[in-house]
């Protein structure tokens, strides 16, 4: 079962680089390999001009519960601090509620002001996620899959968010969920009986970076 799971993390890796996401292609050397012809068709700008019934919601129910809920964390963090963790800041992004999933796409959109980067080989992630990073548009998307319908929740990914060295203190940087790829496509939360994205509750939380004193 760990080689189909690690097919389909070829597949999606595939995907994300080639296909329906913001990919960022690197060579064996680590550096960057764009393509001449970028896959994505659609700008950060234009996600917003879309008819609002044909945007995926934002949702919960009257008790706060989803099917499918990711919160990204609001963190603070003194300058001091900053300054002495070289200006990187971790983002755990978390799935907290899960009614069941095989396959998922999702991404978010952050500051402008910042570099980043993903970490997958961090114990604290619970999920193999393939992360494709748009430096361009500030902008990623990730993708997920497996054999089995798996309900848990934790870390999704993690993603190191390096700050500008001129940050001051009262500086925020906001990073907030994505339902649509820059290549126009919905976001994804299914298993084999039910897309939830259609069928069911999906919600997030956005969040960010704020600087203390």
């Amino acid at each position: 079962m760990k080689s189909l799971n690690q097919t389909l993390l070829l597949l999606l890796t595939g995907c994300l680089l080639f296909g329906t996401a913001c990919g960022k292609n690197t060579d064996s050397s680590g550096e960057s390999s764009r393509p001449e012809t970028q896959p994505f068709t659609l700008s950060t700008e234009g996600l917003v001009t879309r008819a609002p019934e044909n945007v995926p919601h934002n949702e919960t129910r009257t008790d706060g519960t989803a099917d499918i809920h990711v919160t990204i964390p609001s963190i603070s963090i003194s300058l001091a601090d900053l300054k002495a963790a070289d200006y990187t800041v971790p983002v755990y992004i978390e799935l907290d509620q899960n009614a069941g999933i095989n396959y998922a796409e999702w991404g978010a959109e952050y500051d402008s002001r910042c570099v980043v980067t993903s970490d997958v080989f961090d114990d604290n992630v619970r999920f193999d996620v393939v992360c494709s990073i748009n430096d361009e548009k500030h902008f990623f998307w990730t993708a997920w899959a497996s054999a089995n319908t798996n309900e848990r929740t934790g870390n999704l990914v993690l993603l190191n968010f390096k700050l500008p060295e001129d940050t001051a203190a009262g500086d925020t940087f906001p990073i907030t969920y994505a339902s649509y790829s820059l290549a126009d496509k919905p976001h994804v939360w299914n298993n084999t009986e039910t897309d939830w994205v259609k069928s069911g509750v999906v919600g997030w939380t956005d969040g960010g970076i704020t600087v203390t004193e």
